[in-house]
């Protein structure tokens, strides 16, 4: 607790020297919406030459406070992960490319398929936009926060740090956009479809950002493994290439997605209507047939993907959208019916159906450049109550607690013509009184050249067992980094 509040005290001196320091600037500027990703696509006059070139190169030291002491700092409490990412471009009146490199340790080691992290074709054909490749699309109308986005799979390896678009995992698809030339009293009519061969799970963190669930999965496959081992040393041999079977396999045309969506504008409100069919990117955990499969599988027998004891559910989300702007407040909300197989809840390895939301405004107070964007989220499990009976249920929780509710505030700033600006961003889990801060400053040295100071504090303001963020709370895996990014 103490180093927690050295960070929320640094946090805040950091933030208010940034408030005093330019408190003379007379700018404006706006918390960046999300809501451009995916539905700005226009053509329009291209410069003679349609080659374009760019990219990002940045470097941020990151210092875990709890593995430091008085004395020495340790090898684990300083993270160092380069970043370089490298966009090409080609643009004609009529047809589009682009294509994103990236590179960083995290990436060549572990996830090479991310060197190639986007790739987008598209070509206009009237009224119609046709465009294909491995794409980020983003559905709703929330601000970095959505419940009927689910195209893309989130990549948590570093929590929730990174921007929301940064963290999604760019999937191949085909999309086809129809912008209907009708002008009336509904507006900018648009209907689009998605469909998708494949399916990328979530991508969960590693060491110290290890999910509690993966955790306690996995020390229950290892100690059910150590006991039949001890019993048959000979599965010993098996026991190796386990944790590489413990997952179905999403690159089939079984785990394709498909989606539908209607968007259009009524007198100030933008509206939206959408379909998605695919399947739940966590697992479910069948805890009956996890002895079966373990045992079978140390024994070398032939084993199907329906014999694994994790499996993705199906699942359909019946979503609609809606923002507006009201005198200032710019609002935005999303609902989301997520129908899976367990319609009647009594199945314990299927997740059961939800209800899901969001809503939420920001607005530009009358006080210097301030921009104040609030947003709550949250679901309820449907027929929870066969869940508290069953502990083996995929979706059990110890506390008995089926509702999951979070507000997100953030507040930001800038000075000196927008070269310095301050924000802070926190988020509230109602439920299980979970805090995380995370403040920031960017500096704008030159054009392109950017310097960063962040941090994040992590606590739970009731008990850490209650906590969703149970072992990174306990671990306090709050920390402060310096970042430099250079942009081309």
């Amino acid at each position: 607790m103490k180093i927690s509040k050295f960070i929320i005290c640094i946090s805040a001196a950091v933030l208010a020297a940034s408030f005093s320091a330019f408190a003379q600037e007379e700018d404006f500027s706006d918390f960046d919406s999300m809501d451009s990703f995916g539905d700005d696509f226009g053509s329009s006059s291209v410069a003679s030459n349609p080659f374009s070139i760019g990219g990002e190169a940045k470097i941020a030291p990151r210092l875990y406070v709890a593995d430091t002491d008085e004395d020495a700092l340790s090898e684990k409490s300083i993270a160092v992960d380069p970043y370089l990412k490298l966009n090409l471009g080609y643009e004609t009146d009529t047809v589009e490319f682009e294509g994103k490199l990236a590179v960083s340790k995290s990436i060549v080691t572990d996830y090479k398929e991310d060197i190639l992290s986007e790739l987008t074709m598209r070509v206009y054909l009237g009224n119609f936009i046709l465009e294909g490749g491995k794409e980020k699309i983003v559905w709703g109308k929330g601000d970095k926060l959505h419940v009927l986005d689910n195209f893309n799979a989130n990549d948590y390896t570093d929590f929730i740090i990174p921007d929301y678009i940064d963290r999604r995992l760019a999937e191949p698809m085909l999309r086809l956009v129809w912008n209907s030339p009708y002008s009336g009293k509904v507006n900018n009519i648009r209907m689009e479809g998605i469909w998708t061969p494949i399916m990328t799970p979530d991508r969960l963190g590693t060491g110290r950002w290890t999910p509690a669930s993966a955790e306690s999965l996995s020390n229950s496959v290892t100690e059910l493994a150590g006991t039949i081992i001890a019993t048959n040393p000979v599965a010993l041999t098996k026991a190796t290439s386990l944790a590489d079977d413990l997952y179905p396999d999403t690159k089939t045309l079984e785990y394709g997605q498909a989606g539908v969506r209607l968007t259009g504008t009524v007198g100030i409100l933008d509206l939206g209507l959408s379909y998605y069919y695919g399947h739940y990117k966590t697992p479910s955990v069948n805890a009956v047939k996890m002895g079966t499969y373990v045992s079978n599988y140390l024994a070398g027998k032939s084993l199907k993907e329906s014999d694994k004891f994790l499996t993705y559910d199906k699942l359909q989300v019946f979503g609609v959208e809606a923002g507006g702007v009201f005198g200032p407040f710019n609002t935005r909300a999303e609902f989301g019916y997520y129908l899976t197989d367990d319609t009647a809840g009594d199945d314990a390895s299927v997740k059961n159906n939800s209800l899901n939301w969001l809503i939420g405004f920001d607005a530009d107070l009358p006080i210097h450049n301030i921009n104040v964007n609030i947003q709550e989220t949250g679901n309820y499990i449907l027929n929870s109550g066969d869940i508290d009976k069953n502990a083996y249920d995929t979706e059990y929780d110890k506390d008995g607690i089926y509702t999951n509710n979070k507000i997100v505030l953030n507040i930001s700033d800038s000075y000196a013509h927008e070269k310095v600006k301050p924000e802070v961003t926190v988020l509230y889990g109602i439920e299980r009184s979970d805090l995380v801060i995370q403040p920031k400053i960017t500096y704008s040295v030159k054009p392109g050249f950017e310097l960063s100071a962040q941090g994040m504090v992590l606590m739970n303001l009731d008990s850490d067992d209650k906590s969703e963020f149970q072992p990174w709370v306990q671990n306090n895996n709050s920390f402060v980094q310096i970042g430099v990014k250079y942009s081309f």
